[in-house]
């Protein structure tokens, strides 16, 4: 609306106002555009949303808890838990939304079914879990064109059964976790070498303060490893770190259930010696919140609490990129479908950059892919056929602020000039 008030028609207009009200009119349009631009937000006005490619159970459905996109080059890996086979796929799609091909579908056999978290990259050579299949899940590595699929270990159970988040890479060493199973039932951390071998159990949970059922994925720094419980603890869940070897278990953390949080189901984001994340539920609203911590488990911050309207239930991880902190929730928004969100690594400055109304996806569980000013990311539902979407989001500034800047100003410069004229008609000398 601004660019059409503020054409250079306005200024040949003829009207039965006099040359002062016609400068004081474009004087205060000018003064509203500079006030407008100072206010926009360059995130939330300059946003484009795309859905890249919508599921269709052939081409696969339903991507799975904590499912998320891995960027290499231009081109996008992903997993989701149905497809053609219903037991599962993987893909590849290029940035721009064209090139999608399906690079294996799982059978429920030894290669596994339901593949969960997010799939790991280590040169051409992807790797990641199924929750389920012939036994209780289990680690497989295929290549970026989809060929040479290998089960490189299937849990049994005393090992860890139904893995739901992503593989860790150290080295030549990946690391996860099982949500269940393990010496107590109440899932385990490993470690496995890339080619399959020397799996190790390095630690199973008690379901007390050490916590238990673990959802997430692990973060690494040097020779620890951080992740959560969704419980345990004081019942809530908790933040823990351990040695990569297996030893020096550490409680960092107790959620209460209540601020602070409750029931972590996602991965916690390592920046320098601060980890950051959020809680399904629990906060100041009960709908979720997010959270800093130190490494040494001092410093709890809880640094946002949802509400309904700006989300509800986060899930996944924390993309961090300079001082921002980029993430989804699962339900809440503007329809209910969820939302993706952006906050100040000290808490300020929340603001919703989208709220998924069904269409254009609904319920993203997984993380974003943050590259350059562009998120990509997957929902588990909505799209064309309510099997989910993949989808990129693009906060770019939006170039009308600074038209309306320069368009404010002519209107300024063009009111003096009148002006100037009209006193030289009116005999008066300029000086």
């Amino acid at each position: 609306m601004m660019r059409l008030l503020m054409t250079p028609e306005i200024f040949k207009r003829k009207t039965a106002a006099s040359l002062p009200g016609r400068c004081a009119l474009v004087t205060a349009l000018g003064c509203l555009a500079i006030v407008l631009s100072a206010g926009q937000s360059p995130v939330a006005h300059g946003q484009t949303y795309t859905v890249l490619q919508s599921f269709n159970g052939a081409n696969g459905a339903n991507p799975g808890y904590q499912g998320s996109l891995i960027l290499n080059g231009s081109t996008l890996y992903g997993m989701t838990s149905g497809g053609i086979s219903g037991n599962g796929n993987i893909f590849s799609i290029n940035t721009n939304g064209s090139g999608f091909q399906n690079l294996y579908s799982f059978s429920s056999g030894a290669d596994g079914a339901g593949p969960q978290g997010s799939l790991t990259l280590n040169g051409s050579t992807l790797y990641g879990m199924t929750c389920y299949g012939s036994g209780f899940g289990n680690i497989f590595s295929v290549n970026t064109d989809g060929s040479a699929f290998q089960s490189l270990y299937q849990f049994s159970g005393g090992d860890g059964t139904n893995p739901y988040g992503s593989l860790t890479l150290s080295g030549s060493t990946l690391y996860g976790m099982t949500c269940a199973g393990g010496s107590n039932g109440s899932g385990n951390i490993f470690s496995i070498s890339t080619n399959g071998a020397g799996f190790q159990n390095l630690c199973s949970f008690s379901g007390g303060a050490d916590g238990s059922y673990p959802f997430g994925s692990l973060a690494v720094s040097g020779s620890t490893l951080y992740g959560m419980t969704s419980a345990g603890g004081n019942g809530n869940g908790n933040i823990f770190s351990i040695g990569t070897n297996g030893t020096g278990l550490l409680s960092l953390y107790a959620f209460s259930g209540g601020a602070d949080g409750q029931w972590p189901s996602g991965d916690l984001t390592l920046s320098g010696s601060i980890l950051y994340g959020m809680t399904w539920s629990g906060g100041a609203s009960g709908k979720g919140n997010i959270f800093s911590v130190n490494t040494n488990g001092t410093g709890f911050h809880n640094l946002y609490s949802f509400s309904g309207g700006d989300g509800a239930n986060p899930n996944g991880d924390l993309v961090l990129s300079g001082s921002t902190l980029y993430g989804m929730t699962v339900n809440g928004g503007s329809d209910g479908d969820g939302t993706i969100f952006s906050i100040n690594i000290d808490g300020s400055d929340f603001r919703s950059l989208l709220s998924f109304s069904g269409s254009d996806g609904a319920n993203p569980y997984g993380s974003l892919t943050l590259n350059g000013s562009t998120l990509y990311g997957m929902t588990s539902s909505g799209g064309t056929s309510n099997d989910g979407v993949v989808f990129s989001l693009t906060t770019t500034p939006e170039p009308s602020t600074f038209v309306l800047l320069s368009v404010g100003a002519m209107g300024l410069a063009g009111c003096a000039w009148r002006s100037r004229q009209a006193r030289r008609r009116h005999g008066d000398e300029v000086r």
